[in-house]
């Protein structure tokens, strides 16, 4: 009797441990599965998005007034935020003596800007600007939305005709695809400024898995061309320039974006307060540094609506 006890009781252990590697090798390649999963869904979707720009910078800036775009998703969702993110180019001058925005094109318009949160107000007001970061500005103010696709805790967005890809838990954010902010220094004497912005508008929204299409069409445009910003005109009139990218998610992607090898003799990142910490601000602002170089500058931000 004592050895068939023995014999159940081995039986039972054998079948535990049995059952126990079971259980870690079916977690272990269920996780595998899981990882291998994510990865060639973020793979193919990062490709999707890829085109997907191609197609909105075809329709804002070439000859196309309107693409059919296709993804396919494998869960999560995606939608368009109109009122995400913005871009302010600001002619600032601590005197506070603006009336008017001349020599600038008419599209500037004057306001107060603080300098510490980048909000706006007294926009049009010959009324003073009373706060201590406050400072008198023309302003080139546009929202250019993000269209956003989150699975679980990873984000990959499209905003000002960038791309990137976040998850969730982090602040930090990888810059997947440029945006056409494009300076070309090989023109002898002069420098070329050409910043090209697609402003997302619509209501699309999208959920599920399934291969989903939407329609791309062109909108209105502002087009700005300032000849030489660094003019005696403007030079007496306003004592620096910032380019200011508001109520973003990706403020460290942006910031080394501006860092780059082309543009640090043109841009500085400026952070009034707090100095130049790319990781705690929370309203990025590029401050254009003024040589003696002649530089133009091409603005042109179109609106470009999406709709399913």
């Amino acid at each position: 009797m004592r050895n068939a006890v023995s014999e159940v009781t081995s039986y039972i252990y054998i079948f535990g441990i049995v059952m126990t590697v079971l259980a870690i090798v079916f977690v272990q390649v269920n996780s595998m599965v899981e990882d291998m999963k994510r990865s060639v869904l973020s793979k193919s979707l990062e490709q999707s998005f890829k085109k997907i720009q191609y197609l909105i910078y075809s329709v804002a800036f070439g000859d196309v007034p309107s693409q059919i775009a296709e993804i396919e998703l494998q869960g999560g969702s995606m939608l368009l935020e109109e009122d995400k993110s913005g871009f302010i180019i600001a002619f600032v001058n601590s005197s506070g003596s603006i009336s008017d925005c001349s020599p600038l094109p008419q599209n500037f318009h004057f306001c107060c800007l603080n300098q510490s949160t980048a909000s706006l107000y007294g926009c049009g007001s010959v009324s003073p600007c009373v706060g201590i970061y406050d400072k008198r500005a023309c302003i080139l103010n546009t929202t250019v939305g993000e269209l956003k696709y989150k699975y679980r805790d990873w984000i990959l967005s499209m905003e000002a005709g960038a791309v990137f890809s976040k998850y969730g838990n982090f602040d930090y954010s990888k810059l997947l695809y440029e945006p056409r902010i494009l300076l070309n220094t090989t023109a002898g004497t002069s420098k070329y400024l050409v910043i090209t912005v697609p402003s997302l508008e619509g209501n699309l929204s999208l959920a599920g898995s399934g291969r989903f299409r939407f329609t791309i069409e062109e909108g209105s445009w502002n087009y700005v061309k300032i000849d030489n910003i660094n003019s005696n005109d403007i030079k007496e009139k306003f004592e620096n320039i910032t380019l200011i990218v508001k109520s973003t998610e990706h403020q460290d992607a942006w910031c080394k974006f501006f860092e780059k090898k082309d543009f640090k003799d043109l841009f500085n990142l400026n952070f009034p307060e707090i100095g130049k910490n790319c990781r705690t601000a929370d309203d990025p602002m590029v401050k254009v540094e003024r040589s003696g170089e002649k530089l133009e500058v091409v603005i042109l931000f179109k609106k470009v609506k999406l709709y399913s």
